[in-house]
This record gives structure tokens, C-alpha cells and sequence, in this order.
């Protein structure tokens, strides 16, 4: 039984995924991309390839030497870096609302236009680098109530820059294709269903075979349905001897 590592999207930390932990019946490790909690890293600075390190790093001290790899929004990008990184250690990648750009582009080739229409929507938070609480209430929380939605509202952390803007690259999964399970939100507003559709056929294109499981959940389905993603997750085909 392999174990899961799991990142967090965008503005999160580890605890996104703790209801989702308490469902799991393989083991788990949810990690903190750096720049957040104890994790040090300089916003201004962080790149995809920091994150990936930081979570093979994680992973080593954990002694994991192979792992279903989980992430969530932002997090595909780090999943794809991965597997350039320790192609040899992921056994299966799981994408949930996720984005992935084609190779040579970035986050914002594939959401930049939904995040121009949240901002000139609702404008920016008071931070003047996050979205607006307006923009998390009606893009994230449409599916969520009022528990739920507070704390997303209130438990978020500011972002990396460069992750949002630089292209990635699609090497790794061209030379060594990983098979991958996609969990669509099929109200997800944050990552529309077509625009998720598109992320699915990068990987394609990569020689990914990818298998689309829908489900009736918006963008943070880690809170909305955290025990029907762990039981997603449990059923994964972890196919350890490929």
C-alpha cells in the first residue's frame, strides 16, 4: 500500500487536506510548500522547481520511497515538475480542479482570463495580491456553506509570485509518461470544467493516460466532500510493479 503525498493549491497550507486525512485509509503525508508556516522561502522569489524539491525533500525525510502524488488547483504544476524531477518515485499522480499548462506555457495561459474577469469583477483583497473575499465567496465557496466558506475566507496564506506567471515544462511526463487520475469539479467555478478539459489533454499529449472522474463539487471540494475525494483517492490503481 503505497502512500499518498498531497499538496496544497494556491493561498493554502498542509491543513487543506487534514478532513480529507481523516477519511484516507492508505497513509498520508500532506506537506507545506515553502514560504508558508514553518516552511521558509521568499515569496518574491519561490519558483515550481522549488516547490517540487521541497516536497521530494519532504518525502525523503519521511522515507517515502514511492507515492501516489495528490494536488489540488495550483499544486498540477508542482505534480508536472515532479515528475521531472523523481519521475522513478511517483507510482501515480492525482490531479483535483487542477491546472496544467502546455509545455513552454504558464498558470496564467490556461486561467489568465477567468482571473482578469474575478479582478475586474470584484477587484483585489487589501493586500493588493490576493483575490478579493468577494471573488472567494463566488468562485470557490459556491458550493460551500457558511462554515466552510469562513474559512476559506480566513485561513488563506499569500501566494509565490513566480508560480503563477513562468512557464513550466512537460519533459518529464514526455519522457517517462505517469498515469494519472483527474478529479473534475464539474460546478467548479475557480477552474471551470473546460478549462480543466484542456489541462486533461496537455497531459494526453504527453502519452498520459489520464482517467476523468466527475464529481458534483466546486473548487474546494476538500472541504465541500472530503470523504467522497478520500474514497476517490483509496480507490486509486496504484499499479506499484509498473
Amino acid at each position: 500500500m503505497l502512500p499518498f503525498v498531497l499538496i496544497h493549491g494556491s493561498g493554502g497550507t498542509g491543513q487543506s487536506w487534514d478532513q480529507v486525512v481523516t477519511h484516507l485509509q492508505h497513509p498520508s503525508l500532506a506537506v507545506d510548500l515553502p514560504g508558508r508556516n514553518d516552511k521558509p522561502g521568499d515569496l518574491d522569489t519561490l519558483t515550481v522547481t522549488d516547490f517540487a524539491a521541497s516536497v521530494a525533500e519532504d518525502m525523503e525525510s519521511a522515507s517515502i520511497e514511492r507515492a501516489v502524488i495528490v494536488g489540488h488547483s495550483l499544486a498540477g504544476l508542482t505534480l508536472v515538475t515532479l515528475a521531472e524531477l523523481i519521475p522513478e518515485r511517483i507510482a501515480h499522480m492525482v490531479f483535483v480542479n487542477a491546472v496544467v499548462p502546455a509545455h513552454g506555457k504558464g498558470n496564467f495561459d490556461v486561467v489568465g482570463e477567468h482571473v482578469r474577469e474575478m479582478v475586474d469583477t470584484f477587484g483585489v483583497g487589501a493586500d493588493g495580491r490576493s483575490l478579493h473575499p468577494d471573488a472567494l465567496r463566488h468562485y470557490h465557496c459556491n458550493d460551500l456553506d457558511e462554515k466552510q466558506t469562513h474559512t476559506v475566507l480566513h485561513g488563506g496564506v499569500l501566494e509565490a509570485k513566480k508560480p503563477l506567471h513562468k512557464p513550466i515544462s512537460l519533459a518529464g511526463l514526455m519522457q517517462h509518461p505517469i498515469p494519472c487520475t483527474w478529479v473534475l469539479g464539474t460546478i467548479d467555478r475557480a477552474v471551470p470544467p473546460h478549462t480543466q478539459r484542456q489541462s486533461i489533454a496537455n497531459l494526453a499529449g504527453c502519452g498520459c493516460p489520464v482517467d476523468v472522474i466527475e464529481v458534483a463539487a466546486g473548487h474546494s471540494i476538500t472541504l465541500s466532500q472530503p470523504a467522497k475525494l478520500a474514497a476517490i483517492l483509496d480507490g486509486v490503481d496504484q499499479d506499484p510493479d509498473r
